[in-house]
């Protein structure tokens, strides 16, 4: 099972740095929303001003939906090597890394929708996204205090 973390871990990061790169046409989707119309924006350059409020109110909330993708890909990583070299606290941590998953997909993955593509009937999924984590946060405590290293310190010497 920490392998399958593992995985996760290292699969939600790479999707982060995707989702990351894709800001310039996310910026763009954007943009034509807001304006209703096809518009080029006016450079190439990933720090140019956002045209408006709305549009820079969207791209805040894309921002932070990656930000979360990330630091939990990160934190499903340090889950899955305490789970490999942990004695206890398997399913805590199977069930930690399901909590972090499904809040993601729910607060990233809705945050990604909102701001792309201005699906605002979803927003109330938002914070139910952002308790999963919460709860798998939670779970990760309980699996770092329930840990017991495989090898004993005396085995060693």
């Amino acid at each position: 099972m920490a392998k399958f973390v593992l995985f996760l871990g290292v699969l939600f990061g790479a999707t982060a740095v995707i989702a990351g790169a894709m800001e310039h046409a996310v910026r763009g989707m954007i943009v034509a929303d807001v304006s209703g119309a096809d518009v080029e924006l006016a450079g190439d350059e990933l720090s140019d001003p956002a045209p408006n409020p709305e549009v820079a109110k969207r791209l805040a909330q894309y921002e932070t939906g990656v930000r979360y993708h990330m630091v939990h890909g990160l934190a499903l990583i340090g889950l899955g090597v305490v789970m490999a070299i942990s004695a206890r606290g398997q399913i805590m941590g199977i069930i930690a890394a399901l909590s972090m998953v499904i809040g993601v997909k729910l607060f990233s993955g809705t945050l990604y929708l909102i701001s792309a593509l201005g699906m605002k009937q979803l927003t109330m999924l938002v914070p139910i996204g952002g308790s999963f984590m919460i709860l798998g946060w939670i779970l990760f405590l309980i699996t770092v205090l329930l840990f017991e290293p495989l090898v004993d310190r005396e085995d060693l010497e």
